[in-house]
């Protein structure tokens, strides 16, 4: 085992370093990498490998060496929790931080590489309007601290008019790091979906290629956000109304994604109907199988691999169409699809080679007869399990069953196609009426989300959105929980700035998006919070380290100096700061996430458990560490990790410990 100081993170991308270490031991002198030796190591590669040449492909852009390095700065502040400001605290691992995202993104960094399934985010769209980050490369958290008035000075946010020549690129600048640093949390088999408008699209698309890899990009989407309205001035009577914005979606790894399947979009059925009907085009569905008849063997034939296809004939069918039907039994058009749902069908002249097999064994129809044939495919979507398909009529046309086709969902009949490139089925109409919560900055609908975070569905999993704005990420994650008792988790990351709307009654979205989650809970369960058992949810801030030794070397302030001074003197950490402050600031530092289970036990020691990380977390932050302390250390798990100030140990004591733990110090 170890004992050595406790460390801040140095960057965010030590494990890239890490492994240039081991591939590359020869480039390494004196812990400092050497450029000149590296890149003679990988002119040494296969040549096809290796360019030289001074210009290829690739976006570029002013000020794109620095978002690369914002990306992989450290992180400099620390995350605090607002106690009683979320739902059901004592059993919550979903999770609302408020502050910068990129600093954020950079304390999670450590704790969750790899851990995120999906990742949804809609970031500003650059319209001019916008407000964008103004990122800072000292100072992080004391810029985002008199951002949002709790330290004096200047904004976040910044303004980006087209006029600044530098307009595409600061956006450009904004989003890269925070892209960047979004690419590592995501698991191998992680997808992330960007909501976007054309001002923006390419430039996204080169930007997302270069991150995750031209390889791993799997579509954009257009999705239909607003019905289409009249021209205006200022140049828009020469260009076409916009009523589309783009999803570009991405996966980490496409290998290890696994295949796309059971995505669908729906139409009102009887709304689908119409419309045809409106369009002149023909609706297929229109026979009803009123009575199946009786069923009798006829035979077996086989398959190009030699399988069996058993061959049932169904004499005496009764069929009739909708309309016969609605006049028979004098009832609507919508209730006859209601009724006959399952017997409803299609039939078509499809050709295959299971059907010319049956029609080579068993010969054409007659009048009131099926053929229902059961066999075991061996490709396709059924591959290895048995299915039943019937044909009708003198020719033998394959039957398609409505049902195959259309749910029920809360008592409407919805026509399923495969989920496309267009989604022109979103309803924009009403978001405003989700949360119950208005949202002047605009927000998309939780079925939207809904549809992202399902390309890559799973039944658990966690969901990130780190331009969270009212919060509807976590309201659509609550909702496809209670539709499919999943157990998905949602970390949203928002901003605390000002609503565009002065009369807005929150000070800032993120106070607005608190609220909106707690209204998603009551809509989501159909009652009072006072009432809901379910998993809750925890905000978070963003605050300056609580450890005096991590202050920030640049800022002048009183406070500042104060604290510097009592490092030498008295405790190692800010006044005032509460003991689980501090212990989320440790385990963070050390890679637990924040979800860790905490336990103070009767040694007053903390110990920071996690079902992913090998070892145990032990906190102490008493001034001294008596013999029941160290009994106690002596007795749980070899390789366990203690973190303790300096002076609370003596020297005989760190060594007898660190014999079995590994021991840091503040």
């Amino acid at each position: 085992m170890s004992y050595k100081k406790l460390k801040k993170t140095e960057r965010t991308d030590q494990e890239r370093i890490d492994k240039i270490k081991e591939l590359f031991p020869e480039a390494m002198g004196d812990g400092l990498l050497n450029i000149q030796t590296l890149n003679d190591l990988i002119k040494g590669f296969d040549i096809e490998t290796v360019s030289e040449k001074d210009e290829f492909y690739s976006l570029g852009w002013s000020g794109k060496s620095k978002a690369r390095k914002l990306a992989y700065s450290p992180p400099t502040g620390t995350l605090t929790l607002k106690k009683d400001n979320g739902f059901n605290e004592n059993n919550a691992s979903n999770y609302l931080i408020q502050g910068d995202n990129l600093e954020v993104l950079r304390i999670l960094k450590k704790s969750y590489t790899n851990q995120v399934d999906t990742i949804y985010i809609d970031p500003p769209y650059n319209t001019g309007q916008d407000l964008i980050y103004n990122d800072k490369f000292d100072e992080p958290v004391e810029s985002y601290l008199q951002a949002t008035k709790q330290a004096d000075e200047q904004g976040l946010l910044t303004s980006n008019p087209k006029s600044t020549g530098r307009y595409h690129a600061n956006w450009l600048n904004m989003l890269y790091p925070r892209v960047k640093l979004a690419w590592s949390l995501l698991k191998e088999d992680g997808i992330i979906c960007v909501s976007i408008s054309d001002i923006e699209v390419a430039n996204l698309r080169k930007m997302m290629d270069e991150i995750f890899g031209e390889e791993n990009f799997i579509n954009t989407v257009s999705v239909k956000s607003k019905v289409n309205a009249g021209a205006s001035g200022g140049g828009e009577d020469k260009k076409l109304k916009k009523n589309i914005e783009y999803i570009h979606i991405y996966a980490k790894n496409i290998d290890k994604l696994p295949a796309l399947k059971d995505l669908y979009q729906y139409k009102e059925l009887m709304q689908l109907i119409s419309e045809m009907k409106d369009e002149g085009q023909s609706w297929k569905y229109t026979s009803v199988l009123v009575d199946y008849g009786e069923r009798q063997k006829l035979g077996t034939t086989y398959d190009g691999n030699g399988d069996p296809i058993e061959i049932y004939i169904r004499k005496d069918l009764q069929r009739k169409s909708i309309n016969q039907i609605m006049k028979e039994e004098k009832i609507s058009e919508e209730e006859v699809y209601r009724k006959y749902l399952n017997n409803i069908f299609s039939d078509t002249n499809a050709q295959s080679s299971i059907r010319q097999r049956v029609i080579d064994k068993c010969g054409h129809l007659n009048q009131g007869e099926l053929y229902e044939v059961e066999y075991t495919p061996r490709s396709g979507k059924d591959r290895g399990n048995k299915v039943v398909h019937h044909y009708i009529s003198n020719t033998v046309r394959r039957v398609i069953w409505l049902a195959d086709v259309v749910d029920e969902v809360d008592g409407k009949l919805l026509k399923k196609e495969r989920l496309s490139t267009l989604w022109d089925d979103i309803d924009f109409n009403n978001v405003g009426k989700e949360g119950e919560i208005p949202y002047p900055n605009g927000k998309k609908p939780i079925e939207l989300i809904k549809r992202c975070i399902r390309i890559n569905n799973k039944p658990k999993g966690l969901i990130l959105d780190f331009f969270a704005g009212s919060g509807s990420t976590g309201h659509a994650v609550l909702d496809m929980n209670r539709e499919d008792d999943g157990d998905r988790k949602f970390l949203l990351i928002q901003l605390p700035e000002r609503p565009n709307d002065k009369e807005e009654k929150f000070d800032t979205i993120a106070d607005l998006a608190v609220q909106r989650i707690k209204n998603s809970y009551k809509q989501v369960f159909n009652s009072e919070l006072i009432n809901i058992n379910a998993n809750g949810f925890k905000v978070l801030e963003l605050n300056r380290s609580n450890l005096k030794m991590w202050l920030s070397q640049n800022d002048q302030s009183v406070d500042y100096l104060v604290n510097k001074l009592d490092l030498f003197s008295t405790s190692p950490f800010i006044e005032g700061v509460s003991e689980q402050n501090i212990v989320i600031e440790l385990m963070l530092n050390q890679g637990f996430p924040l979800n860790s289970m905490l336990h103070k036990n009767r040694e007053n020691i903390w110990e920071v458990t996690h079902e992913r990380i090998p070892f145990n977390l032990y906190i102490s932050l008493q001034d001294n560490i008596n013999n029941d302390v160290i009994e106690f250390l002596e007795k749980v798990q070899i390789g366990s990790l203690l973190i303790c100030t300096d002076d609370s140990l003596s020297d005989e004591q760190k060594v007898l410990l660190s014999e079995k733990l590994n021991v840091k110090t503040i």
